[in-house]
C-alpha cells in the first residue's frame, strides 16, 4: 500500500492494511478447516469455522470504521481515495468468504451420519483449489503484485470447471444412493466453494485497481455453470 506524505494518514493506512491482511489470514484458516471438516467428517473443525466467522465480522466492522474516520479526518483524494475504496471492497469480499465457509461448516454438521467418502474427497479437491486461489489473491494484495492478481483473475474458470464436473458427480450419487437430503447438502457445499472462488477473483480485481487505477476489462475464460 502506497504511503502518503501525511504521517497521520500513513498511520491510518498501516492500520487498515494490517486489518485487511489479518482478515485474509482468518479466511485462509476457515477454508482450510472447512476442507478438512468435509473430507474427514470432522465436526470439531466445523465448529471452529463457525466461531472464526465472528472474528471476520468484527474485523470488517473495524476496517469500515477506520476508513470512514480516515476519509472524514484526512479528506483523501485521487489515489488515496482509491486505495481506501478498494480496501472496503476487499474486506467485504473476505466477509462473504467467511460466511460461505460458515455455511459449509454448518452443512457438514448435517452430514455427520452419512460418510459418502468419494463425493467428500471430490469436494475436498475443489476446496483445495479454491484455497490455493484465495492464498494467491491475498498474496497479490500484501505484495502489491499486479501480475499475480491478474493470474488469479484469469484462472477462475478452473474452479468453475471442477465445480461443473462435481455437480454431475453429485447427481449420479443422488440417483444411485437415493439420499436426497445428503445430496442436497453436498450440492450446496460445492456451490459455496464455487462462490468463494468468485470472491477471490473479486479480491484480485480490486487489488489490481488499487495499484494501477485501472479495472481488468479483458474477456477472461469462462465456464457455463449448471446452477
Amino acid at each position: 500500500m502506497t504511503l502518503h506524505i501525511s504521517s497521520a494518514y500513513n498511520g491510518d493506512l498501516v492500520h487498515i492494511n494490517a486489518k485487511v491482511v489479518e482478515m485474509g489470514g482468518l479466511c485462509e484458516q476457515m477454508i482450510e478447516h472447512s476442507n478438512k471438516a468435509v473430507r474427514d467428517n470432522n465436526i470439531e473443525l466445523a465448529d471452529k469455522v463457525v466461531l472464526l466467522d465472528e472474528k471476520t465480522d468484527d474485523l470488517e466492522a473495524d476496517i469500515n470504521e477506520s476508513i470512514i474516520r480516515a476519509i472524514a479526518l484526512r479528506q483523501p483524494v485521487a489515489d488515496d481515495l482509491r486505495v481506501l475504496f478498494s480496501a472496503i471492497k476487499i474486506s467485504g469480499a473476505f466477509e462473504r468468504v467467511g460466511d460461505l465457509c460458515k455455511n459449509i461448516a454448518k452443512r457438514t454438521r448435517l452430514l455427520n451420519d452419512d460418510p459418502h467418502k468419494d463425493v467428500r474427497k471430490s469436494i475436498f479437491s475443489l476446496g483445495e483449489k479454491v484455497k490455493e486461489q484465495l492464498t494467491r489473491s491475498i498474496n497479490s494484495y500484501t505484495q502489491q503484485d499486479i501480475k499475480l492478481a491478474k493470474k488469479v483473475w484469469e484462472r477462475d474458470y478452473e474452479i468453475d470447471q471442477i465445480y461443473t464436473d462435481l455437480f454431475d458427480e453429485i447427481l449420479v450419487y443422488l440417483k444411485k444412493k437415493k439420499r436426497v437430503a445428503a445430496g442436497s447438502h453436498l450440492m450446496i457445499i460445492a456451490k459455496n466453494y464455487e462462490r468463494i472462488g468468485d470472491h477471490t477473483t473479486h479480491i484480485s480485481e480490486m487489488t489490481h485497481f488499487a495499484i494501477t487505477g485501472r479495472h481488468l476489462v479483458a474477456e477472461r475464460p469462462k465456464v457455463n455453470l449448471p446452477i
